[in-house]
């Protein structure tokens, strides 16, 4: 009794680790060439990667480099002989106006996002308030007279509204949004009058 029990162990024994054997050499990897493949979340059926969807939208914005504008108003600029030290209020309201046209597929908003993007600054269609930089400037010695200024800086150009096809290739749609427009902060310009 004792030994046809240990001959049916030993018999078990050999099917389990012949079982083990023969799963493990068919393995995981058993009929993955036919497996689809995932990259960033874009399936592909054919086993290649797929790395854009054909729907991204994207929107580009090109402008020239800013120009100072002074802002509108008699107290937005000061005029003063070598040594006087020359201020603008604080407490007066300026405005520098300026203009973003949006088009059917391109927003105001739209424009406004790509160009702090893009460009790196934040516009808006006009820059209108107080300032709480007090601009002060001494004239040198050496200018007959002087001029501080406040204003801001205009940017002017294009936002284009693209849509990323398959082929991850950026393709136009509709027009372009055109802005002239004037950055979020204001600033101060000093000049040589003589």
């Amino acid at each position: 009794m004792k030994k046809s029990l240990a001959t049916v162990a030993v018999t078990a024994l050999l099917v389990l680790a012949g079982g083990t054997s023969a799963m493990a050499a068919e393995g995981p990897t058993a009929g993955a060439q036919n497996a689809p493949t995932t990259t960033n979340g874009a399936e592909s059926t054919d086993g290649t990667d797929s790395l854009c969807s054909g729907s991204r939208v994207v929107y580009k914005s090109s402008s020239s480099a800013g120009s100072f504008t002074q802002a509108s108003g008699a107290n937005s600029s000061v005029t003063g002989g070598p040594g006087v030290t020359l201020a603008i209020s604080t407490s007066t309201t300026f405005t520098v106006s300026g203009s973003i046209t949006a088009t059917t597929g391109v927003t105001v908003s739209n424009v406004v996002a790509s160009v702090k993007a893009d460009v790196g600054v934040t516009i808006g269609a006009s820059k209108s308030g107080t300032t709480t930089n007090s601009g002060s400037w001494t004239v040198p010695s050496s200018y007959g007279s002087g001029r501080l200024a406040i204003g801001s800086m205009k940017y002017s150009g294009t936002t284009t509204k693209y849509i990323e096809n398959s082929s991850c290739t950026l393709v136009k749609q509709g027009s372009s949004a055109t802005f002239n427009a004037p950055q979020q902060e204001w600033h101060f310009q000093t000049s040589r009058v003589s």
